[in-house]
């Protein structure tokens, strides 16, 4: 038995690379003969598919077509055989199940190779399957390879068992196998000598995928895939089936733009067909995926950033919809796209010294401020992500570290030059001087004011000081934010967003389930990333609700018990181990 995932290439290893090397001459010149059970009902169907698969894998001489002929009598089914009519010469409309079993006993399977395909998927009875094959390998002398996902095969769920082990309780978590999977597993051990797991070359499986399709601007991106590495935040491809069909929706848009005379970069080209593959393999996981509204772009369908799923392939592979306008268009989006997503990611070497001041040498920070200069005359080279990060660690190391570097300047100066006029294009609020290190220098941090301004400028964007005006106002932001996925967004901005510092003046108006709703909020944050001025402000909304809590008697009990579980939240999640 040879077993492995869908998709994860076993039907194409026996096709291509098994079966060629089985009938090769120098190989012994085994025949192989290759069947799907996929939807078959019973052993007589699989008689049937074998006895036309071996009589059509080459024509038979005339001597042995009449004896056939003369043997078969009233012949096989008409559906099924229509081929074997042309091969033969005879008609073939009236043979029964148990005349065409007769036939296909009559064969002989000496020295060849029997492969069964999709065993998971057929509607045969698995022990009435286990018991045909056991009979063709004793009596007839044939061998058997099994391909199947034996997984399918082996349902089971989990199950607690407790016990007691140095005088405490212990769980122990044990796989059960349902009954039908006992039955399979005990028949198996009697009729399958081996099984081997399936593992496909990666990369030889996916150049081979893209062979296929003799296609030019396909053949080019045969490095671009990677190979699996299980990971939870990446998209792995380990189903090659729907590699197959991505290649093929790709080569269809390289072909549309070529016939249309529509020019892209490499890059386009590439996030086209990665935006593609990546895709698929997620709604493997997930089908019901749907594309960001009103975006050309889509980071989230595809796992990679800097290779997102565009619209237009998207409504190709789900509605066959594709016009030169939306392609035209987002070939002129994608370049701009391209400023803010971050290429190298923590493989940039320069940005990994900066930010870290403190373990590096002078000599190491100079160089990488030097280099960083040099690259931002470049403006595709460092994503705008970065530079909200550049800027303050870079006034940490001249302020703080004491390091006078006059290039330090020029990097903020290109900076500003470089973010002019892209405000447009880029929400600023989510992502611009939202964490870093803590200034400390008062110099620092005015000079740090000063060029944050400068940025919201050349960026043509005015911060938005909204003051809080009501606790029903309040009620509506914590609803508002509670319906969204707030792990996905910035802690600074949530906090932020939820006014800690107005609201403390209206605490004693809310609602319970308000309360209740804003320790659900926080619980979902991630602290970690939460910068020192948000620190400070829950740090004080703490110390002013508590002094409420103390003083006031106009709470009403379940406020009050909601308080204080609201504390003991930004106290144990925020701000523990943190002064």
């Amino acid at each position: 038995m040879l077993t492995g995932e869908w998709g994860s290439g076993k039907s194409y290893y026996v096709k291509n690379t098994l079966k060629p090397f089985l009938e090769d001459k120098d190989n012994g010149k085994h025949k192989c003969v290759i069947v799907s059970l996929y939807g078959l009902s019973d052993t007589s169907e699989i008689s049937k598919a074998l006895y036309m698969e071996l009589r059509t894998i080459k024509k038979a001489p005339s001597s042995e077509t009449a004896s056939t002929a003369k043997a078969v009598g009233k012949i096989v089914g008409k559906t099924i055989f229509n081929g074997l009519v042309s091969k033969i010469g005879f008609d073939i409309g009236g043979i029964s199940d148990d005349d065409l079993q007769e036939v296909y006993e009559s064969v002989d399977l000496t020295d060849k190779l029997i492969v069964l395909e999709d065993i998971e998927r057929t509607q045969i009875d698995i022990i009435e399957l286990l018991g045909y094959i056991n009979n063709m390998c004793e009596n007839d002398g044939v061998k058997v390879l099994l391909v199947t996902n034996e997984s399918e095969l082996l349902h089971f769920h989990i199950e607690e068992k407790k016990k007691q082990e140095y005088g405490k309780e212990k769980t122990e978590y044990i796989k059960v196998y349902s009954e039908d999977a006992q039955k399979y597993l005990k028949a198996k051990e009697k009729s399958i000598s081996d099984t081997l797991q399936f593992h496909a070359d990666f990369q030889e499986t996916i150049g081979s995928i893209i062979d296929k399709f003799n296609n030019d601007d396909l053949s080019r991106f045969k490095g671009v895939l990677t190979a699996p590495r299980h990971s939870l935040y990446r998209t792995d491809i380990t189903n090659y089936r729907e590699v197959i069909v991505a290649c093929q929706k790709a080569c269809d848009i390289y072909n549309y733009m070529k016939t249309h005379s529509i020019i892209a970069d490499s890059e386009f080209k590439k996030c086209i067909l990665i935006g593609l593959v990546n895709y698929l393999q997620k709604r493997l996981r997930n089908n019901d995926m749907k594309f960001k509204p009103n975006a050309l772009f889509d980071s989230d369908l595809s796992g990679v950033n800097i290779y997102p799923l565009m619209r237009f392939c998207y409504d190709y592979y789900h509605f066959q919809i594709i016009t030169q306008e939306t392609i035209l268009k987002t070939i002129d989006e994608y370049k701009d796209y391209l400023l803010y997503v971050d290429k190298n990611g923590s493989d940039d070497k320069d940005l990994k010294i900066i930010y870290s001041p403190f373990i590096n040498t002078e000599d190491d920070i100079k160089l990488a401020i030097s280099n960083i200069l040099s690259r931002l005359d470049n403006i595709d080279d460092i994503s705008f992500n970065h530079y909200d990060r550049i800027i303050n660690t870079l006034l940490v190391i001249k302020y703080d570290i004491k390091l006078d570097n006059s290039k330090i300047d020029s990097i903020i100066n290109k900076i500003i030059s470089n973010l002019k006029e892209k405000g447009d294009k880029y929400d600023i609020k989510q992502h611009f001087f939202t964490n870093g290190f803590m200034i400390n220098d008062p110099s620092g941090v005015k000079e740090f004011e000063k060029i944050k301004n400068d940025v919201y400028n050349a960026l043509n964007f005015t911060p938005i000081n909204s003051t809080l005006l009501n606790a029903m106002n309040y009620e509506d932001i914590v609803d508002r934010l509670i319906s969204e996925d707030v792990k996905k967004y910035n802690p600074n901005l949530v906090i932020e967003k939820l006014q800690f510092s107005v609201i403390v003046q209206e605490i004693a108006k809310l609602h319970p389930s308000t309360i209740y709703k804003l320790r659900t909020i926080l619980c979902e944050l991630n602290y970690n990333h939460i910068n020192a001025y948000v620190l400070a402000v829950l740090k004080q909304f703490s110390d002013e609700i508590n002094d409420i809590l103390k003083n006031n008697n106009n709470l009403g009990r379940t406020q009050n018990i909601q308080l204080q579980w609201l504390i003991k939240i930004i106290n144990d999640k925020f701000l523990i181990n943190r002064d």
